[in-house]
């Protein structure tokens, strides 16, 4: 399951307290060869722990794997990368950087790990690529970059896909496919997203994302 036509939209991001903390404009590019391109830019505002603007990219293959992501962000000052190992085909290299401080580690990847990071284009990519019936579910390695400095933490994350449901979203209620992340800390987050995989709603304790425009079919 992938994208098949240009789309955009607009995603707001609210805290555990109900309070909007980023407004994320994104686009998702299929291309002719089959790869995928998205990118988003956002706006972080207080109370989340560092206001500033950031810019994500994430290209994947035709197979939906990943050639790269990376994020910009601070006025410059802060930067991720995560791109295949040219010297190892079973790992990433992953850099972080603000200022002058520069990280780079080495680490394993194969087809079931994945990325998690603060935007619901990663979340949805996922989906994609685990291609989920109901019923069906599926664990991975992710490495959960942070918020704010991009630092990768590894864990593991349980992707179920429940019954198909009807649920009220910005644009009326609609039938939509019902999915639950679980990691192995136990947090929980729900979601729901229409047939094509692309994301309306997600619940987790302490982030809320919500779209709020966009181009997608809605019958």
């Amino acid at each position: 399951m992938k994208p098949t036509r240009l789309l955009k939209g607009i995603f707001q991001h609210f805290d555990a307290h109900g309070n909007v903390i980023a407004d994320e404009r994104w686009q998702i590019v299929p291309r002719a060869d089959g790869s995928v391109q998205l990118d988003n830019e956002t706006t972080r505002v207080a109370p989340f722990d560092e206001p500033r603007s950031d810019s994500m990219g994430l290209a994947l293959d035709a197979k939906l794997n990943l050639v790269k992501f990376s994020v910009h962000g601070l006025f410059g000052q802060r930067e991720s990368l995560v791109r295949s190992d040219a010297e190892s085909p079973n790992r990433v290299v992953v850099c972080w950087r603000h200022k002058s401080e520069v990280n780079e580690w080495r680490l394993p990847w194969d087809d079931q790990t994945w990325l998690s990071w603060n935007t619901p284009l990663l979340l949805m990519a996922a989906v994609w690529r685990l291609g989920l019936q109901p019923g069906e579910s599926r664990t991975w390695t992710v490495y959960a970059l942070d918020a704010v400095t991009f630092r990768p933490r590894r864990t593991t994350r349980t992707y179920s896909r429940l019954d198909d449901t009807t649920h009220p979203v910005r644009f009326g209620t609609l039938r939509l496919a019902h999915y639950v992340e679980e990691d192995a800390e136990g947090t929980r987050a729900e979601f729901w997203c229409d047939e094509e995989g692309f994301l309306f709603e997600c619940r987790a304790p302490e982030l809320r994302y919500v779209l709020t425009a966009a181009n997608l079919r809605l019958t």
